[in-house]
């Protein structure tokens, strides 16, 4: 079972943050992702990593105070030298297009996100979140490199 030893509770005991952990690895079980390899160590909760196409993927779960959330971003490109206006103008007409995800830049990286909080989320909403990044993020990270040049996340 998910991140446990023997001392601790039986699954139906488990928070809501370790039931969403069991969530999102039978989830990246089922779309070929082995979760064992994709764990990631994390301060405040559990997180894994995987790339999906050209795009590297990373899931978290975290508690942060009274707050549980689960975030799903991918880092996709670094900003391009210039033409940055024509980019963010870009980047914002995109966001209204698109579903359950927004784009945003930090340090220089271009993000796709989306951060969600625990409370009523189940496994379909996050298999349709983590799915749903990883494809925005497959397809656009190769799309804005070719529109506006810079280069994808992934490459040295």
């Amino acid at each position: 079972m998910l991140f446990r030893n023997r001392n601790q509770p039986p699954p139906q005991q488990l928070s809501m943050l370790e039931q969403a952990a069991v969530n999102v690895e039978k989830i990246l079980a089922s779309i070929g992702i082995p979760p064992q390899q994709a764990r990631m160590d994390t301060e405040h909760g559990f997180g894994w990593s995987f790339q999906r196409g050209s795009a590297l993927i990373e899931v978290y779960l975290a508690q942060q105070g009274q707050r549980e959330y689960l975030q799903v971003l991918s880092p996709i490109m670094h900003l391009p030298a210039s033409g940055l206006l024509a980019l963010y103008r870009r980047l914002l007409e995109m966001n209204l297009t698109m579903t359950n995800a927004s784009l945003g830049v930090y340090l220089d990286v271009i993000y796709v996100f989306n951060e969600r909080p625990l409370s009523g989320l189940d496994g379909n909403e996050t298999n349709f979140i983590i799915t749903q990044i990883a494809a925005y993020a497959d397809e656009l990270d190769n799309q804005l490199v070719h529109e506006f040049g810079g280069r994808l996340y992934l490459q040295v």
